[in-house]
């Protein structure tokens, strides 16, 4: 989608007002059209106030890309001393990757949720600091890819980390 966004600004009697129309390639209407205008005049600078008229000013429009990213499938955890670091392939989208989630549990085969997340990259890897160690706490973790309009893939491949004590047996 194409959007052309168009406004008119005049400055009246000291009045700032703006004008706005905002038109798309597809005939429909914007969900949500946002523009901020700024001014310096009249307003206090480290010199003294502002007599200059230039104005700042900005649009923004949004696009709900529809789209999630590709499931990554090559979700690798390694043995970094005490840490847990975990590696995998870029992911693709129809728009771009902002950034990858991780996501942790103790029980394995669990369902990542949006909010309880481990932590977040926008590389293709990730260190669980001090994870490692604890026999009596295996960790399994997943990754999803988030795109800019807050789209999650689905989870990728579940990898574990399982600690074991070697005792010397009885003789």
């Amino acid at each position: 989608m194409v959007a052309a966004v168009l406004f008119s600004f005049s400055l009246a009697s000291g009045d700032a007002q703006m004008a706005t129309s905002v038109i798309a390639s597809a005939g429909g209407q914007a969900s949500s059209t946002n523009f901020v205008v700024k001014s310096t005049l009249g307003q206090s600078t480290p010199i003294g106030p502002s007599a200059s008229t230039n104005f700042e000013m900005g649009a923004g429009f949004w696009y709900q890309d529809p789209v999630v990213p590709s499931t990554i499938g090559d979700l690798t955890a390694n043995l970094a001393e005490n840490d847990i670091l975990l590696e995998w392939s870029h992911a693709a989208d129809n728009v771009a990757i902002d950034h990858y989630v991780v996501y942790r549990a103790t029980q394995p085969y669990f369902e990542a949720t949006g909010g309880d997340s481990l932590g977040g990259t926008k590389g293709t890897s990730y260190l669980d600091l001090g994870a490692a160690g604890d026999t009596l706490t295996n960790y399994f973790y997943v990754a999803k890819a988030m795109d800019p309009s807050r789209n999650l893939s689905e989870d990728s491949n579940q990898v574990g980390e399982f600690d074991a004590s070697l005792d010397a047996g009885a003789k």
